[in-house]
């Protein structure tokens, strides 16, 4: 049994028979390797520095893509356990490994091949944070707002009081008399009746003059 970054390994022999499988070894790089956890070896350097190193030594699947490991669509890896990595390297740092675990599909007639599906481990005491995706299940978007415009003709004031529409007439049209216009007619017609008295009072002395 060994402890190292959260994670809790045991070698085949002592976790076969468990109901936790703490056995399973992936080393990633280049080329992913998965395999067994057989035995942990300590080696310790003379000196006094006390130097130590902690290897373990696993029997890897064929990583192979297609032969030993496949990929599914929905991104599942499987390794092929009837088939071994055929080069003699069986050593690595327990610095490097990562646990995953190894679950056999449920099937009811045995077949020649048998493929594991690789469950990757989680370090205790650690959150795995990944990479957020840039596109959201269901992406935001403001609309741009438009303001109507909307004529005056179509707008109807109603008075609080009796509730009755008020019709609005539009000063702008043509052939309609401003104020000022109106003001100006008045004093034309003041002028033209005070005339027009003040020429009845000079008929009315002449006639008086002659009699």
């Amino acid at each position: 049994m060994y402890f190292t970054r959260g994670y809790t390994f045991h070698t085949y022999t002592h976790g076969s028979k468990r109901s936790t499988a703490n056995f399973g070894i992936q080393l990633q790089g280049e080329t992913d390797f998965y395999g067994v956890l057989q035995q942990i070896i300590e080696v310790t350097y003379p000196g006094s520095i006390n130097l130590k190193c902690v290897l373990f030594k696993c029997d890897w699947y064929d990583p192979t893509s297609g032969r030993g490991v496949r990929k599914n669509n929905l991104g599942v890896i499987d390794v092929n356990a009837n088939r071994r990595y055929a080069k003699f390297e069986p050593y690595c740092l327990a610095s490097q490994a990562d646990q995953v675990c190894f679950l056999p599909y449920p099937r009811i007639r045995e077949r020649r091949e048998r493929w594991l599906s690789v469950i990757k481990v989680n370090p205790r005491g650690r959150i795995i944070v990944g990479e957020i995706a840039d596109v959201a299940m269901q992406a935001e978007r403001v609309a741009e707002m438009s303001v109507p415009t909307e004529s005056t003709e179509n707008i109807l004031h109603i008075d609080p009081d009796n509730q009755e529409a008020e019709v609005i007439v539009d000063d702008s049209t043509e052939g309609s008399v401003s104020e000022e216009d109106e003001f100006d007619a008045e004093t034309d017609e003041d002028d033209i009746t005070n005339d027009e008295a003040e020429n009845r009072d000079n008929e009315n002395v002449s006639e008086n003059e002659s009699d």
